[in-house]
């Protein structure tokens, strides 16, 4: 009890650190061409300094070779490899590892407005990382801006801004945001987002004059969004259809599973009318490939019996075990109108105020996020974020502190997401009229600052087997004072990877001997 009343102690006291803390590291962009032969040139993209980046090499399960680099920047990277030796396909990662975290070290934000002009937005309320490793832009991350305004020189507009991990602009948008040929709501207009595994993006209107849902692709941003209900909004944001059926009204959050034509589209709405006459519910609608739009009510109902327990529809729904967690905006937490709540099957098993007020307390703007397969979660409170351990008894789940990270990156934190590598990202509103939002990164402490990244399956490696001859070190067929010189570049970078052309006389290592007996070769003796 001791030991871990101190690791509460020293993990509940997280806050911004002095000093140049760099994300936790991780690889994306991941693409290989080949160079000639055996020769394959690879590159990535690191969101962070890397101390170490090892590039593996799998046929099948088993590992068939390691290519090891130091010291590598921010950005892009490129490395020639050789796979001389090996024949047939590959699969490849990148595995990174970065600074390490001293033991106690508190979490810390590590890019922001102030430190990237790009970031600089006035009411950024969505953010999310693509996660899909199979993707084209794995790691890439998407920030909604809900106003347009002049915000420090730099001009915004509302729809999406897209980064690389690094917060480049990689897609050269430049200050202004795609927005899809949508007139979106005022204010609250194009909030959340949420990054499908069909690199399909969906954006919520919680606005009453413009309420819904509209779909971006990934691969076009420039191309019009695609709406994806029906039907004519009433002055409270509920849309009807022409036969006066409800379909559905302004949406703070969405979720999305499945894809093509079997995409189901979950979403909390703030307007829909159940029959009990209540409005603010979780509805399920099995959009498909979205061929026309969606013109009736939900699919299906997932819980709307909220009674006394929902009275904000600012609120973010997330998935799991079968059952929902629902947040709402609270300025205190409590029993009979939580800031947190888990529902399965029309039944609330975990209420956060009743449970414990103080476990969350404010809950401003009902951020929460899943991390670490769901044994985490973040959850923004009034001015910082608190993390929890999540673990299931049977059906019910309880949520443990682990720490609290304060200050964050603002008050009004609408949106959280972890990436692979545990950094948060968040996307914070403004506070009051005469102040902006704010996007950041906060990096969180890791016992080991490692991650590995598999490249997609369209970047497997086909090798044609090489014969390899003993001296020939540069794999050009000759033997002379250039395999000499590659020799040298070897024994100095500890790269290994060409044994087979190094160890020329077949001592089991690489050194001053092997230079003699490329010499001996060159001297026919």
């Amino acid at each position: 009890m001791i030991r871990k009343a101190l690791l509460f102690i020293v993990l509940a006291s997280l806050a911004t650190v002095a000093g140049a803390r760099e994300a936790n590291v991780f690889a994306s962009g991941l693409k290989a061409s080949h160079v000639e032969g055996a020769k394959y040139s690879i590159s990535y993209t690191l969101n962070a300094p890397a101390e170490m980046v090892t590039i593996n090499f799998y046929s099948g399960d088993e590992l068939a070779r390691s290519v090891q680099s130091r010291g590598l920047a921010q950005g892009e990277n490129t490395v020639i490899v050789n796979l001389a030796g090996l024949n047939g396909e590959y699969t490849w990662s990148v595995k990174t590892t970065g600074e390490k975290w001293e033991k106690g070290e508190q979490a810390t934000v590590v890019v922001d407005k102030t430190t990237n002009p790009l970031l600089r937005f006035m009411s950024p309320r969505g953010i999310d990382i693509n996660k899909d490793t199979e993707s084209e832009f794995y790691g890439r991350v998407y920030v909604t801006e809900t106003r347009e305004a002049d915000v420090d020189g730099r001009h915004t507009n509302v729809g999406i801004y897209v980064f690389d991990p690094a917060f480049n602009d990689v897609t050269g948008q430049g200050d202004i945001a795609y927005s899809g040929n949508v007139e979106w709501g005022p204010s609250s207009g194009c909030t959340r987002i949420f990054l499908n595994k069909d690199d399909k993006i969906y954006l919520c209107d919680w606005s009453d004059g413009h309420p819904g849902v509209w779909r971006a692709d990934a691969k076009d941003l420039n191309a019009d969004f695609v709406p994806v209900f029906g039907g004519e909004p009433d002055l409270y944001g509920l849309r009807y259809n022409e036969d006066n059926i409800a379909i559905a009204g302004s949406i703070a959050s969405c979720w999305v599973e499945g894809a093509a034509d079997s995409t189901i589209l979950y979403t909390f709405d703030e307007d829909y009318v159940n029959a009990n006459g209540n409005t603010q519910g979780l509805y399920q609608y099995n959009i498909g490939n979205l061929d026309t739009l969606w013109n009736e009510g939900p699919s299906a109902v997932i819980y709307d019996n909220f009674d006394e327990l929902h009275q904000n529809g600012n609120s973010v729904i997330i998935p799991q075990n079968g059952g929902w967690w629902i947040s709402q905006t609270r300025w205190a937490d409590g029993a009979t109108v939580p800031s947190l709540i888990y529902v399965k099957e029309n039944e609330v098993l975990f209420n956060s105020g009743a449970i414990n007020p103080n476990l969350i307390n404010h809950s401003y703007c009902s951020a929460i996020c899943l991390f670490d397969e769901g044994t985490k979660m973040a959850v923004s409170c009034l001015g910082n974020i608190k993390v929890f351990e999540v673990t299931f008894n049977d059906e019910i789940p309880t949520l443990s502190e682990l720490y609290n990270i304060s200050p964050s990156l603002g008050q009004n934190c609408y949106s959280i997401v972890v990436d692979v590598a545990h950094n948060m990202y968040c996307a914070v509103d403004r506070l009051n009229e005469d102040e902006t939002g704010n996007v950041g990164v906060i990096a969180l402490p890791v016992s080991e600052n490692t991650c590995e990244t598999p490249a997609p399956s369209s970047q497997i490696i086909t090798v044609e087997e090489i014969i390899i001859v003993p001296g020939d070190v540069n794999g050009d067929g000759a033997i002379n004072s250039g395999d000499i010189t590659a020799l040298y570049d070897y024994m100095l970078n500890g790269d290994l990877t060409h044994q087979e052309n190094c160890d020329v006389n077949g001592d089991g290592s690489i050194n001053s001997g092997d230079i003699t007996a490329i010499y001996d070769i060159m001297l026919g003796t």
